[in-house]
């Protein structure tokens, strides 16, 4: 009976010990993706950072690379939420600049739109 207990007792022990190494490993290894994501993001962050700061560069750029159709004294650099508009001899156009993979803002998806549909106006406006 002492054998009995004794081992089952060794056998508790030895339960004890593995199910903390595996605790303590599990542990170790959710803190490792825990840093190991951590770094993702920052880099992550880090290029979409640089790739804004690229499309900044390529929107004051624009007017003097040979693709911009438009006379760079005629454009006038907005920023947000259209970048130019060009006032050209027959016809005003809006330039929006775009890098990579970028895509229209749904504002400018509307501006756009608004374009398309002929739906521009004209304002005067008089300080006496």
């Amino acid at each position: 009976m002492n054998n009995y207990i004794l081992i089952v007792g060794l056998l508790i022990a030895i339960e004890t010990i593995v199910f903390i190494a595996l605790v303590y490993r599990t542990i170790r290894l959710e803190l490792k993706l825990k840093q190991a994501n951590e770094k993702l993001i920052k880099l992550l962050s880090q290029k979409k950072s640089s790739e804004v700061i690229t499309g900044q560069i390529a929107e004051k750029m624009a007017p003097f690379l040979e693709n911009f159709k438009h006379n760079p004294q005629q454009s006038i650099f907005c920023g947000q939420p259209i970048d130019y508009i060009v006032f050209g001899d027959d016809e005003v156009t809006f330039v929006e600049i775009k890098s990579g993979n970028a895509r229209l803002t749904s504002k400018q998806r509307y501006i756009k739109k608004q374009i398309q549909n002929k739906q521009v106006g004209w304002e005067e406006i008089r300080i006496k």
